[in-house]
């Protein structure tokens, strides 16, 4: 099993995961950052020249969500996902598509628009409309984890993983949220993360 990588991207979400999963994996860097996606020879992996893309045998996926699916259903031995008839896998599936569906996209925005794109392109208008909605989003994922230890409630599970790498991108936007904030830190204190963390 290979696992395509960049740091600060969407592919430690898979890579955290691979350490809680504690599964024999090798790594190979792509700096997208760079343009290194766009080589022939990682095109030929994945078309979008995007990371993660993870190679297991004759199986290749890209899209970071889609991977943490994979990975966890296929080892289930390691309980990081409700079974399929479990009365929380419904509550599961939502949080895994709330990261890419409802999380990303202001805080996608706002890193273009204070990092990735060239200053003259930058504008605040669009920073402080993505902070505002980025605002009830917390204060959502807040109320959610009311009395909770985890998303799923005492269960944790690859949701957590999606969360809390993507709440890891602008910690400082969480900090007025006692809940999330201390939900947020207390994950990210996890060994497995912190092995993560280290493959740069």
């Amino acid at each position: 099993m290979k696992l395509y990588h960049c740091s600060n991207t969407r592919s430690f979400r898979p890579l955290w995961l691979l350490e809680e999963l504690g599964i024999s994996y090798d790594i190979a860097f792509i700096d997208v950052f760079n343009n290194k996606g766009q080589q022939q020879s990682y095109l030929k992996i994945n078309p979008l020249g995007t990371v993660p893309t993870l190679v297991d045998d004759d199986i290749t996926l890209y899209e970071a969500g889609a991977i943490c699916l994979y990975l966890s259903d296929k080892y289930t031995q390691h309980n990081l996902a409700p079974r399929i008839n479990a009365p929380n896998r419904g509550h599961y599936y939502q949080w895994m598509f709330f990261v890419p569906g409802t999380m990303e996209p202001p805080l996608v925005n706002i890193f273009l628009h204070t990092q990735l794109l060239e200053v003259s392109k930058r504008r605040q208008s669009v920073i402080d409309d993505s902070k505002k909605r980025f605002e009830r989003i917390a204060a959502v994922l807040d109320h959610s984890l009311r009395n909770k230890t985890y998303i799923l409630g005492e269960y944790f599970s690859t949701a957590d993983i999606m969360i809390v790498s993507t709440l890891d991108w602008f910690p400082e936007l969480i900090s007025n949220f006692e809940t999330l904030n201390n939900y947020h830190q207390t994950l990210s204190q996890r060994p497995a993360f912190k092995r993560a963390l280290l493959q740069k």
